[in-house]
């Protein structure tokens, strides 16, 4: 396993580095891939759908912070392409394991919401309607969300609403509360922002076949790759899930025992 701090060359809209659309999309390119499962969303609402070129690929830049069912595509996928992607949360790629994927990009995270329940905290903390925002984002424990102000016909001016994620994780989505897995341990390359400079992305190698794609990005010069994360930031992250264990493991018993409490 190696860790990575990546950053696309291309010009590109993306979260942060836009490691993973550029990764996507060299594979789809290269044939490596026939097809990925992917989010693109409206009005923030995440939509799941197959992209086979790049061009489909581009509709689906940056991060969206509600439930998506990304898995219910692969039967369809992999019934009718031979090479199929999944691009998700820990809990997509888990579930993909009973899917025979070519490659499997998991994303960090630490929490997700409904998407009714994270329209109104953006809604009700800051005044803004979903349908302005610009991009959000969960970074340094807190939520962040991003509008732009237009002023006359080409000036935009960047507004950026913030909130302690501590304030709202009680509104997470319940499997989220037991998760314990933060940077997708099960996927063959993981991606985020954390443990890396803001406009870069932290990558997660995690076998042969990702690094071997990685380096051929690198030679071709659609990637700048370093190995300068702070590893520390990432394990801190998934030390904080891993609790989530305890939690499991009381749930088990007083399912198997309620006596005990």
């Amino acid at each position: 396993m190696k860790y990575l701090s990546a950053k696309s060359k291309l010009n590109i809209e993306s979260q942060d580095g836009g490691f993973t659309t550029t990764f996507l999309g060299y594979c789809l390119e290269r044939e490596i891939l026939d097809a990925v499962v992917v989010v693109k969303s409206k009005n923030w609402k995440p939509i799941a759908y197959l992209a086979t070129n790049t061009v489909e690929l581009l509709e689906s830049p940056k991060s969206k912070y509600s439930i998506s069912p990304n898995n219910k595509l692969l039967e369809y996928a992999t019934e009718n392409y031979d090479k199929v992607g999944l691009v998700g949360l820990p809990c997509h790629i888990l579930g993909g394991l009973q899917f025979d994927l070519t490659l499997k990009v998991g994303l960090f995270c630490t929490k997700n919401f409904y998407y009714d329940t994270i329209k109104s905290i953006i809604k009700e903390r800051f005044g803004v309607n979903i349908d302005e925002v610009y991009k959000m984002n969960i970074t340094k424990g807190k939520f962040v969300v991003e509008t732009l102000k237009r002023e006359g016909f080409a000036k935009t001016e960047k507004v950026v609403y913030e909130i302690p994620i501590k304030e709202i994780e009680k509104l997470c989505n319940l499997g989220c509360r037991v998760c314990t897995d933060f940077s997708a341990k099960y996927a063959d390359v993981s991606v985020g922002s954390v443990g890396s400079e803001d406009g870069w992305n932290t990558v997660i190698v995690r076998n042969k076949m990702a690094e071997e794609i990685i380096n051929d990005m690198v030679d071709k010069g659609l990637i700048e790759i370093k190995e300068e994360v702070d590893i520390k930031a990432v394990e801190k992250l998934e030390d904080i899930k891993k609790k989530n264990e305890e939690i499991n493991k009381c749930s088990a018993y007083f399912a198997v025992c309620p006596a005990l409490f």
